[in-house]
């Protein structure tokens, strides 16, 4: 029986190419370098070439990304689309430790990384051995004695003409993403080729996504938002993005006037710091038709700034495991006054994705009434990488359960209202209270610890940890900070402490949070 191979239909950059060889592409808005998309074809090639030939990669292998935003990550992805591997993003405001733990869930064979972290590479590299690693840098003095291959050599050691591509499924894994879920630890969320595409294509037929337009990249490429919001479906779609290394928003606000930008997706805290800047009242703006924000609630007043100056400001939601693009709230539908009556709403659903509320006992809800947010179709994950038995609880007859709870209006749209676990965004980062809990007690003047989210004006959430010191022993809260520095990502570090004799539990042990909460 004959068996499609969807690996060239799936060749975004390639078939791209083919159309349209000199338009850019992308741009590194640090270092000025355009790419077109002959440009990014032809290294993508290379390293695709590389990855099969010199390598000798099989499809479904995986390839780990440790890098700031760049032209660079752009080729490592559609190289390894290509070649049919696996690509694994690496977090790099993980510890050693951290991210040693998810090379170690996902096993990849070969490493892409920016000098800056040669550091990290090197400490990861005593325990963990790559087949290759293979680095990239500016800074020529940077790349002294950095472990691995450089990039440069790659390109000169490999044919930049693809000629072959492996035999790939559409359901076939094509990124590893690490999430939390809706609890626990980081867990490795599998994102197929077809995930990745039908997120492409809704993206572009919803946003209108397409020729002529600049889209400035302000998300991380560790995040699904860094790829599969704007991202990809702007090369998908013809357009041209502008690659931020870090989140700088004075930059952001002169790309948008210079470049006429229509759009800009960001976190909450991006926001609020865009339109704190000096420029923010002297930077044209008129170019964008709308902004959206996603990655953590958003608030009335963080919107303001930009509807005093007619901006549409709107939200959405997506989850790692949903695709992520799930919910948006269509502005171009609705008059200004109906964006600020509806200022809270998420949306509805994306082209491509099935959204649904149950109680308790699986059954749907009423409008107006609240349940557990499902989704479903085409664009949702295929489980958590080697972890069947979370895949099992959140993957359930095609429904990714999300563990949030919200409401839907008469009119269709929905409204997160609370999180049905103990997870708490802060700055866009998902914080599971049990991992930043087990690395405190760890420390030998720590009893017992609990940990929750509250309120935090910029970061929407920090942490708040409870301790209990042992008995006889003495602990500063500097002392605590410089431990968990060692051992966590900053942002999962608890803003604040307080010592106590007590931690509420249940008979069965389990930590009573809600009252915590309530203290």
């Amino acid at each position: 029986m004959y068996s499609y191979n969807w690996a060239p239909t799936l060749d975004t950059v390639g078939s791209r190419a083919l159309l349209y060889p000199h338009r850019e592409v992308a741009e590194d808005v640090v270092t000025g370098e355009r790419y077109t998309y002959a440009d990014l074809n032809r290294c993508a090639n290379a390293m695709a070439n590389y990855f099969r030939e010199k390598l000798q990669l099989s499809p479904g292998e995986r390839v780990a990304l440790l890098s700031r935003n760049s032209i660079e990550c752009l080729v490592c992805f559609f190289a390894v689309q290509k070649a049919g591997l696996v690509l694994v993003p690496l977090n790099w405001r993980l510890s050693a430790r951290e991210l040693l733990e998810q090379l170690n869930q996902t096993e990849p064979r070969a490493l892409i990384y920016d000098v800056h972290f040669k550091a990290q590479v090197e400490e990861v590299s005593r325990d963990y051995r790559f087949k290759e690693a293979i680095y990239w840098t500016e800074d020529k003095q940077a790349a002294a004695d950095s472990p691995g291959l450089a990039l440069e050599s790659l390109y000169e050691r490999a044919s930049s003409v693809y000629k072959s591509y492996p035999q790939v499924d559409f359901d076939d894994p094509l990124m590893i993403l690490f999430t939390g879920g809706t609890t626990g630890p980081p867990k490795g969320a599998v994102l197929s080729h077809r995930t990745v595409f039908f997120n492409m294509l809704s993206e572009a037929l919803c946003w209108g996504l397409g020729p002529g337009q600049s889209i400035p990249v302000v998300l991380p490429f560790f995040h699904t938002g860094g790829w599969n919001l704007l991202t990809l479906p702007s090369i998908f779609a013809g357009a041209k993005i502008e690659v931020f290394r870090g989140f700088d928003p004075e930059k952001v606000l002169k790309l948008v006037e210079k470049k006429r930008c229509r759009t800009i997706f960001a976190a909450p805290t991006m926001f609020q710091v865009l339109s704190s800047q000096e420029v923010w009242s002297k930077t044209d703006l008129s170019s964008l038709e709308w902004v959206m924000s996603g990655a953590a609630p958003c608030s009335r007043q963080i919107m303001e700034p930009y509807w005093e100056r007619g901006i549409p400001f709107v939200q959405g939601y997506g989850i790692t495991e949903g695709g992520p693009n799930n919910l948006f709230v269509p502005w171009y539908e609705l008059s200004q006054d109906q964006i600020k009556e509806k200022w809270p709403s998420v949306g509805k659903p994306f082209i491509y994705c099935s959204a649904r509320l149950v109680n308790d006992e699986g059954f749907e809800v009423e409008p107006g009434e609240e349940g557990e947010l499902l989704l479903s179709g085409p664009v949702t994950f295929s489980g958590y990488w080697n972890r069947p038995r979370e895949t099992a609880q959140t993957l359930i007859d095609g429904w990714v359960y999300t563990g949030d709870i919200a409401r839907q209006d008469e009119d269709g749209y929905f409204y997160i209202v609370d999180r049905k676990k103990d997870m708490f965004i802060s700055g866009g980062e998902n914080v599971f209270p049990v991992e930043v809990e087990n690395i405190i007690v760890e420390h030998p003047s720590v009893k017992d610890a609990a940990v929750i989210g509250v309120p935090h004006s910029k970061w929407g959430e920090v942490g708040k940890a409870f301790l209990i010191k042992e008995e006889g022993k003495d602990l500063s809260e500097q002392e605590l900070t410089e431990y968990l520095h060692q051992r966590l990502a900053k942002y999962k570090i608890p803003a604040q402490y307080k010592f106590v004799d007590h931690i509420p539990k249940s008979p069965v042990g389990k930590v009573l949070k809600k009252e915590l909460r309530d203290q």
